[in-house]
């Protein structure tokens, strides 16, 4: 179970009201006119809209009267509820839902990298052993193939939290069969330097079997939160072509069971931890 399911963390709506003004206004400036993400921020950004008491209302974690750490999104488990109350406040100001919970969970996450470093104390992050992040139970953004030994770290960029994992191992269904599990590159990596270095390994990992894929990117070591949010905007040419492959994020999940390796479902032999 995600940290911040047992946890208690408050939101202040005020804060996060001028955040998100400042993440829509800026977002507005940027993004395609008449787009349903440029109408969304725009209207966020500039009409006079009770940004407290919405959030109020959409951040409110199963009806209660204050604004949670959760805010619903459609990478995630849903291991916190559902996406209601965002729905129906995007609805009653007539929004985008979609826009207005990545809006929304953009404009929370100041408070999520503060949370994270106050409830990763709690436990041993890195041997967390589900595929959906250990503090905020979002899927990951990316992998991180980190140092010369390559090893993969799960990233989420909701909240920067990253933990090792196996190489041949869906996080969305558990499959370790390598029979079924891939990857895809756009092209060769192009020489680093005049001296010959190589730049990092770009590349997707796919699963046949749930049909999830993941990016993953070499790195010496593991990208700071900012630089994290950065490196998933830059790839995102390898969403489009995983998506134009018939892959999607995540695959076709069970919550229950979501990393869980085949072998260990099915009574086999457990492979070696991946912490």
């Amino acid at each position: 179970m995600p940290l911040t399911s047992a946890a208690s963390i408050s939101l202040d709506s005020a804060e996060v009201a001028d955040e998100l003004k400042r993440v829509a206004a800026n977002l507005a400036e940027t993004t395609e006119l008449g787009s349903a993400a440029h109408d969304t921020a725009t209207r966020l950004a500039h009409a006079p809209i009770d940004l407290s008491r919405v959030l109020t209302a959409a951040l409110s974690y199963h009806g209660g009267a204050e604004p949670r750490l959760h805010v619903p999104g459609g990478a995630e488990p849903r291991l916190h509820g559902d996406a209601t109350p965002i729905e129906q406040e995007a609805f009653k100001l007539d929004l985008d839902a979609t826009a207005f919970a990545q809006l929304l969970q953009l404009a929370i996450q100041p408070a999520l990298w503060q949370a994270v470093d106050q409830l990763s104390v709690l436990t041993d992050i890195d041997r967390w052993e589900r595929g959906y992040c250990p503090v905020c139970g979002a899927w990951p953004a990316l992998a991180e193939l980190v140092g010369a030994e390559k090893r993969r770290v799960l990233r989420c960029v909701r909240c920067g939290v990253g933990w090792s994992w196996l190489v041949l191992l869906c996080p969305y269904c558990g499959n370790d069969d390598h029979r079924s599990l891939g990857t895809l590159r756009l092209e060769e990596p192009e020489p680093a330097d005049p001296k010959g270095g190589r730049s990092p390994e770009v590349r997707v990992d796919v699963c046949d079997r749930c049909h999830g894929y993941l990016k993953a990117i070499g790195t010496f070591s593991s990208h700071s939160k900012v630089r994290l949010v950065a490196e998933d905007v830059a790839t995102v040419e390898l969403d489009v072509a995983a998506t134009d492959a018939g892959y999607r994020r995540p695959g076709d999940v069970d919550v229950e069971t979501a990393g869980i390796p085949r072998l260990a479902r099915e009574g086999g032999v457990l492979p070696p931890s991946a912490g």
